[in-house]
Parts: C-alpha cells; structure tokens; sequence
C-alpha cells in the first residue's frame, strides 16, 4: 500500500467508525497545517496517521487492554516518534462530539 502526504487512504478491512476517527483526526491534524500521512508503513505493520510535524503516530483501536496497549507500543516503535494509542471504545455518535472527543488525543506543535 502506497501512502502520500497530505492524503486520506481508507484501508480495505476498516469498518466505517474506524475510518470516521481516522478521517476526523486527518481533518483536525491538517486543519493545524500538519504534515500528516495515514496507513504508514512502520517496520512491523502501519499505523493510522504519521504527524510529521509532531513526528506522533496515531494508532485507532476500539478495544484497548493493558496488554494490547503494551503490544502496540512495541509493535510500532520507531526511534524519534511517539505512538498515542486512540481508544475510540468510548468514541460518541454525534458528528462534533466525535470531534471533542478526538481532539483530546492530537499532540499539538
């Protein structure tokens, strides 16, 4: 899978309120005039977004354990880049509380 800055990719498997968070955290990071990448390929998989302004990687995931927090973490480590795991299991239904609520999560510049 190719990625491009600047561009919202929807990857093939993602169910509809996976690519709404994603989708929703591109808006918010670009509306900030961030660089920002999706389903960027990281060694060991891809994660979500890639913030190069903030070098963050963004990872959604709808049910997040400790040990599943723990896996990601080491799953996408890459030197110089912090990942920030959006727990969207509580993530609301209305279009600008998704937005509140994702905009929690955004490291700013």
């Amino acid at each position: 899978m190719m990625s491009w800055w600047n561009h919202l990719t929807k990857f093939s498997n993602e169910s509809y309120r996976h690519f709404l968070a994603k989708s929703t955290l591109f808006w918010l990071l670009r509306d900030m005039k961030h660089e920002i990448a999706t389903e960027w390929k990281v060694p060991n998989g891809y994660v979500d977004l890639c913030d190069k302004t903030t070098m963050t990687f963004y990872e959604i995931e709808f049910s997040v354990s400790p040990k599943f927090r723990s896996r990601k973490i080491e799953q996408y480590k890459v030197p110089g880049f912090e990942l920030i795991i959006v727990d969207c299991s509580k993530m609301p239904n209305d279009i600008e509380e998704i937005r509140r609520f994702l905009s929690d999560f955004i490291i700013p510049d």
